[in-house]
């Protein structure tokens, strides 16, 4: 189904007509009271094929199916990418006697808003791209395994696993968004419940992005519930994306993963923490990575990777970063990596949970080589 809007030449000092956006002497979208034909409403071409700048034709001799006067036009760009839509929007600056070379689709939307130039190009934000990341990370899910990778049980629900298998667990690795209200859940030693984890993540929810905290959205890579024979590797390991939606509810939100639940050492193993990435360029992504590891323990080892990515293309800033890696002896699994404040806006946060059977250590290289891999392929699923 064609994706198009209507659009009406309303020319100040015409008032804007309510239900519409006006750019310029445009007035884009379906007005309140229904439409008119003073002024005239078109529909706009099908915004699926292409990205489209709609442009005023104050002499009313735009050609049209209906040979009549008409004071608007569109132009639509060859291909759906950002490329495409610059290349569009450097053209029409030629046509308007004022050539312009666009760094990036952002910047060439201030120019044609302010020439009077409305656009259906919107930057890509890590928010919006969620959905479409998790699809493409899906393919290569072995790309993101540890070496000699423990296939744990799914044995819980979307929000827990109770035991993993060889005791990894004793209902653990429950995930949940920092928080605006800064809540501390990585601390809790407890099994999930509503009351004691209230933002946790549900791991089932791999369809479409959903919403936790007002703003954050998380999708997952999949899950695919322990069927008491074996565990199917098709969704190992573990894995959560997640931004904020800076766009309606501004920048400054934290954005990351915290992790609460009951480690099955009880208590014992030996911890392992380190960061990989401290702002680290990485194949054009600002990179932060940090991994929390309970080890040395007969039981099979569990180590959470948390990744923070910013990208020129997605207008992304760092706050401050913090990380946290909860001591064994407290017998649980807690740690964090999260980014807030200081005009935060537009990072992807991705948790996913590495193992080794018989409490073998999950090295910080073969972390790194895991961290590198998200990051190419969410590179290739963004085309920069």
């Amino acid at each position: 189904m064609a994706t198009a809007r209507p659009f009406a030449y309303n020319p100040p000092p015409n008032a804007v007509i309510a239900g519409t956006e006006q750019v310029g002497s445009l007035a884009v979208g379906t007005p309140t009271s229904g439409f008119t034909t003073n002024p005239r409403f078109w529909n706009g071409p099908d915004e699926d094929l292409g990205y489209v700048i709609a442009h005023p034709t104050p002499s009313g001799n735009q050609p049209n199916p209906l040979s009549i006067t008409a004071y608007l036009g569109f132009w639509r760009s060859d291909l759906k990418t950002e490329e495409s839509f610059i290349n569009l929007a450097e053209y029409v600056s030629r046509q308007d006697n004022d050539p312009q070379t666009f760094a990036d689709g952002e910047v060439a939307i201030t120019w044609l808003n302010a020439n009077g130039y409305w656009t259906s190009f919107t930057p890509k934000t890590p928010y919006t791209e969620l959905q479409t990341i998790a699809e493409y990370l899906r393919n290569y899910m072995p790309e993101f395994r540890n070496p000699s990778f423990y296939a744990y049980q799914l044995d819980g629900n979307g929000y827990e696993i109770s035991d993993g298998g060889g005791d990894m667990y004793d209902n653990g690795n429950i995930s949940s968004p920092w928080i605006i209200a800064n809540t501390d859940y990585y601390s809790s030693t407890n099994a999930y419940n509503p009351s004691a984890y209230p933002f946790a993540v549900d791991y089932t929810n791999s369809a479409t992005t959903e919403t936790l905290d007002t703003s954050f959205g998380y999708i997952s890579l999949g899950y695919q519930q322990y069927n008491n024979i074996s565990q199917s590797l098709t969704y190992l390991p573990l894995t959560v994306l997640g931004s904020r939606d800076n766009d309606t509810y501004g920048s400054n939100l934290p954005v990351g993963f915290q992790t609460g639940g009951n480690s099955g050492a009880d208590g014992g193993g030996t911890l392992a923490s380190s960061s990989i990435y401290s702002g680290e360029t990485v194949s054009g992504f600002t990179a932060y990575a940090f991994f929390r590891e309970t080890y040395n323990a007969s039981d099979p080892s569990h180590c959470d990777l948390y990744i923070l990515l910013g990208h020129p293309n997605w207008n992304s800033t760092f706050g401050t970063v913090n990380s946290f890696a909860q001591p064994t002896s407290v017998g649980g699994c807690g740690g964090y990596l999260y980014t807030t404040g200081a005009g935060t806006k537009n990072i992807l946060a991705i948790k996913t949970l590495l193992s080794k059977n018989s409490g073998q250590l999950v090295t910080s290289s073969e972390c790194q080589t895991v961290v590198n891999n998200f990051i190419i392929r969410v590179k290739q699923s963004q085309g920069f």
